[in-house]
């Protein structure tokens, strides 16, 4: 275990660099990648070879989700939504079986950390997260995005734009 902190005295929650995610996204992407590489998942590994996708076209992948999650901290991108920034990078460009094996990668990677990090940081019950419900919001939304068929995301990004222009129109 590192250094742990509280961040006031009346939260009893733990806080530590090196398990928190934007602290460690280089180390879990090595990691990521490394497995990948390592075929250390078979099922993930029997859907690749049968829908040809090559460790190249994986690579690809792997840089644009690197690509997306560096957006997050560029001045430039403040504004910028999160589907938005994922689409800019490429992602979507690339072959959907290498998307999916990347998000597939990076969510086992993440649910060891988490579980590692969470019971690490818990005290009696009480938990690291200010609400889960608020983190599983984040989540939910680029799940439900990501699982859609790329017409209904055109769609949903059509109404998006509709409904910042109306935004804007108001004064919002």
């Amino acid at each position: 275990m590192g250094l742990q902190a509280r961040m006031s005295e009346g939260d009893r929650r733990l806080y530590n660099p090196s398990r928190d995610v934007a602290h460690n996204f280089k180390e879990v992407m090595e990691l990521v990648a490394g497995r990948l590489e390592d075929h250390k998942w078979p099922e993930l590994s029997e859907m690749l070879a049968r829908e040809g996708v090559s460790m190249d076209e994986i690579g690809e992948a792997c840089g644009c989700y690197c690509t997306y999650i560096a957006s997050a901290a560029n001045p430039d991108m403040i504004g910028v939504s999160m589907v938005e920034s994922l689409r800019m990078s490429g992602f979507f460009e690339c072959k959907p079986a290498a998307q999916v094996a990347v998000l597939a990668m990076i969510g086992t990677c993440y649910a060891g950390i988490q579980f590692g990090g969470i019971r690490e940081a818990s005290l009696g019950g009480e938990g690291p997260l200010e609400t889960s419900a608020e983190v599983a919001q984040h989540g939910a939304r680029l799940h439900n995005y990501i699982g859609m068929p790329r017409w209904q995301r055109k769609l949903e990004d059509f109404k998006r734009r509709i409904a910042e222009a109306y935004r804007s129109f108001r004064g919002d």
